[in-house]
């Protein structure tokens, strides 16, 4: 009896390992097959791009005004083309290329992403406390806070926007928050968000391509962490805005680390 169990379990483990060799070789394929149509694609809109430019450049004079709209809204869908393209790399490198773990100072990392967005006037962006040093991807957790604020100036409806940032420290993790007073997210769609290529609105009206939360999404769990939406902000009065929270796992950092944490 004893034989058998073993030779069963010598199976399991061989149909196993054969399983996950299947799903590591399925997994570069997609991982090439994203890059590879990516940069084929990219030459012939770069041709496409050149081409307009030369239209709006040595006729564009000799348009109405409804041709020169119509110019615009293709000069606009060939700029939305390169960000979806750019948007699949970026996806597709996401847990295939990784980065060296360092300690960040969220702090000024924050500080730095905010300087990069240049928010508007009409949109104060605070931080609340003092950010922690994390043992973390730096560049990819920059993309986390990049994605999440720009969303935030990019949807918000308030003659006068507010985003805050902050973070609690909870045991074995610190869990950031990112809240506006913008319009809010329906419950329905909560889930849809981090799903990639969705958006709640026409592509067009906001340069949207739906793919920042789903890179937030995978970010964040390749860290060991969890995303969640919460639309309205619980306990705002009125109900509105959305919050955003992440957490990231604490490691210990080395001697020195928490003094020298750059972003």
């Amino acid at each position: 009896m004893g034989g058998e169990e073993e030779a069963m379990s010598e199976t399991h483990a061989q149909e196993r390992e054969r399983l996950i060799q299947e799903l590591e070789r399925t997994n570069q394929e997609l991982q090439q097959f994203a890059y590879i149509i990516s940069h084929d694609l990219k030459a012939p809109l770069r041709a496409i791009n050149s081409l307009v430019q030369w239209i709006a450049e040595d006729y564009g004079a000799l348009f109405d005004e409804d041709g020169r709209e119509q110019l615009e809204l293709l000069q606009g869908r060939v700029r939305r083309m390169d960000q979806l393209i750019e948007g699949v790399l970026h996806y597709s490198r996401i847990g295939r290329i990784r980065e060296e773990w360092v300690a960040v100072n969220t702090h000024k990392m924050v500080s730095q992403v905010i300087d990069l967005l240049v928010p508007p006037a009409h949109i104060a962006i605070r931080v609340e406390g003092r950010l922690p040093v994390v043992l973390c991807e730096g560049v990819r957790i920059s993309q986390v806070f990049q994605n999440l604020l720009s969303n935030a100036i990019k949807f918000m409806d308030k003659p006068s926007g507010a985003i805050h940032i902050h973070c609690e420290e909870e045991e074995g993790c610190y869990r950031f928050g990112i809240r506006d007073n913008g319009p809010g997210i329906p419950a329905k769609d909560h889930e849809r968000v981090f799903q990639i290529f969705q958006t709640l609105h026409a592509g067009d009206s906001y340069g949207s391509t739906g793919i920042g939360l789903t890179l937030v999404k995978k970010i964040v769990e390749l860290h060991g962490g969890e995303v969640r939406v919460f639309s309205p902000v619980p306990g705002s009065d009125p109900p509105m805005g959305t919050l955003f929270e992440f957490t990231l796992p604490k490691r210990p950092l080395l001697e020195g680390e928490e003094e020298s944490g750059e972003a």
